[in-house]
């Protein structure tokens, strides 16, 4: 019994040792993803421009007839291959975001080496206005 004991412990401190650092990389992923989201209230460039005015570097991406801009973040994971992205439309709406460009393939636009046409500086982003309801200039 003695023998069978040392053994159950042994065994449930490696356990531990190995649960600790995958606890700690959960933990982490999480208050990355919390500090990467976008609150609601970002629904326009100019919004995420005042919640992130760091974030300077971007991406014209043209695609079906349609211009968006790929604005990059930070690294949004413990073991991110890629920062994380931030999806607008010609109009400056916010699309959508995904925490890592390298593992994220929800945003195939991205990946598509022909629908990039340049990079540019977030303050670079021409914004194209909406069309008038009545249909004038």
């Amino acid at each position: 019994m003695g023998m069978a004991w040392k053994f159950v412990q042994i065994v449930l401190m490696g356990i531990g040792v190995l649960t600790l650092p995958i606890g700690w990389m959960i933990y982490q992923d999480s208050e990355s993803r919390r500090a990467a989201e976008p609150p609601w209230s970002v629904n326009t460039l100019a919004e995420f421009r005042k919640w992130r005015p760091q974030f300077e570097q971007a991406l014209k991406l043209e695609y079906g007839g349609a211009t968006y801009y790929l604005v990059f973040g930070e690294r949004a994971r413990v073991l991110a291959s890629g920062k994380s992205a931030y999806l607008f439309d010609a109009r400056g709406n916010y699309i959508g975001w995904v925490r890592d460009i390298g593992d994220d393939q929800h945003l195939r636009i991205a990946i598509n080496q022909d629908a990039r046409k340049g990079s540019l500086a977030v303050g670079q982003i021409a914004i194209n206005p909406a069309p008038a309801a009545d249909g004038k200039k």
